[in-house]
């Protein structure tokens, strides 16, 4: 099931329901994870708004774009679906099946770190290969990346460069390496799994308010709260015009009501 919000078609799947889609699916799978952040972005870029609805797989990131969509009047049946929770639950079916994993972005060894850790978690991981993520993505170093990442021969790619440019990155290059049935950008998960920075704890994350605590944690984020509060006023704009729309449509027609009265063939159908 589909769930517009923002003009973005998202799948309304729980976790589990993603991971078996992204593995088994016959076309290598493109993952997104949008939030707030990246709707509100979108509402003002067109070309990412394209760059995103281009995905196989769009999940719900975030308290913000689950209770937008339960403002519009389709709320989602199964929530949120974190990126690094789908990200976790993919590792774990690919520690499983026997999957190679290639891990690319954060500083200088995260990745490196990140694998040695997810190695811990899941003994039988297979992490074919890391790459940091602060390289020329244009020029003869990109080129170099394709070789290795096709030398490693994963079949899934985890991408962390950050919103936007893990998606570019992704829609650009996934053509040219055949060996990759699913790749997914998950923004910041490699700095979590590297243990450079704590998620927020269960009780914060159950309440929607992760984004709180990220801010919290690491005061540059906190520059994302005009973003925030746009996206907010986007919602309750949307949310006005669904409901006038639904006023609208649900105000009797006259013409309809009199050939009601006048029409004993009339019959009207369930809602």
């Amino acid at each position: 099931m589909k769930i517009r919000v923002c003009g973005l078609d998202f799948d309304d799947i729980g976790t589990e329901h993603a991971v078996r889609a992204a593995l088994t699916g016959g076309n290598a799978c493109f993952v997104v994870t949008p939030n707030a952040l990246m709707l509100e972005d979108c509402a003002r870029s067109p070309e990412h708004l394209r760059l995103l609805s281009g995905a196989s797989l769009i999940l719900p990131d975030g308290g913000g774009v689950v209770r937008a969509a339960a403002r519009l009047g389709t709320p989602f049946t199964h929530g949120r679906v974190a990126g690094i929770d789908f990200g976790e639950a993919l590792l774990s079916a690919c520690a499983a099946r026997g999957e190679r994993v290639f891990l690319l972005g954060g500083a200088d060894g995260v990745a490196g770190c990140a694998a040695e850790n997810l190695r811990r978690r899941f003994p039988s991981l297979t992490v074919a290969g890391t790459y940091w993520g602060y390289f020329d993505r244009d020029g003869e170093e990109n080129r170099n990346l394709i070789s290795v990442i096709r030398a490693c021969h994963p079949s899934v790619l985890l991408v962390c460069l950050g919103y936007p440019a893990q998606e570019e990155w992704i829609a650009r290059n996934l053509p040219l390496l055949p060996s990759v049935r699913v790749a997914a950008g998950l923004g910041g998960s490699l700095d979590v799994w590297a243990g450079r920075v704590r998620r927020a704890p269960l009780l914060w994350q159950r309440a929607g308010l992760e984004w709180a605590w990220r801010m919290l944690a690491e005061p540059h984020r906190m520059a994302n709260l005009p973003a925030l509060v746009r996206f907010s006023r986007l919602c309750r704009q949307m949310s006005a015009e669904t409901d006038g729309k639904m006023h609208t449509e649900a105000a009797p027609d006259p013409i309809i009501l009199n050939n009601c009265n006048e029409n004993d063939n009339f019959t009207s159908k369930p809602l």
